[in-house]
């Protein structure tokens, strides 16, 4: 029976372990941003990551005990992780819209709200136990971030001519 408890505690630290590492992630570029005086931040960046690392790890693990009742029971049932993932692809979508300013023929926040975006495809990765993929995620979105802020001349805006 100790050896059940032991197994289910450290299991338990490894999905913890996840979360910290998609927390880390949403972090360094919630940093990056904080940086920038952008609305969308460290703590933004941070509980976005964990939350959405949190809900896969539920998608994945949370109804073992349900399938394992089931399968007692002969019964054919099917689980979707990737219904999850769909859902909260979705709800920060809806978030990220709430980001996006325009105003006089300007817009604004729209880089912010792909940053939360891609924050949360950082912690779904991460909660799937994909940690190379959410790790290196991060540093290709915060190399982006630093290099594009930056002054380039293949950047600057073109104004058309007109005759």
């Amino acid at each position: 029976m100790d050896a059940i408890k032991e197994f289910i505690f450290s299991y338990d630290l490894h999905l913890l372990f996840r979360m910290i590492v998609a927390c880390v992630c949403g972090f360094v570029i919630g940093y990056e941003r904080k940086n920038r005086a952008k609305d969308a931040g460290i703590r933004t960046h941070c509980i976005v990551a964990v939350a959405s690392a949190m809900m896969m790890i539920v998608s994945k693990y949370g109804f073992n005990d349900m399938i394992e009742s089931i399968e007692f029971l002969n019964a054919d049932v099917r689980l979707d992780p990737s219904r999850m993932a769909q859902g909260i692809v979705t709800g920060v979508g809806f978030l990220g819209s709430g980001l996006i300013f325009h105003q006089r023929g300007s817009t604004q926040g729209l880089t912010t709200a792909a940053g939360i975006w891609a924050t949360s495809g950082i912690g779904m990765a991460i909660g799937s136990g994909m940690y190379f993929i959410g790790i290196a995620a991060t540093i290709v979105i915060l190399l982006l971030q630093i290099y594009l802020h930056g002054k380039h001349k293949f950047m600057t805006q073109h104004k058309a001519r007109t005759l």
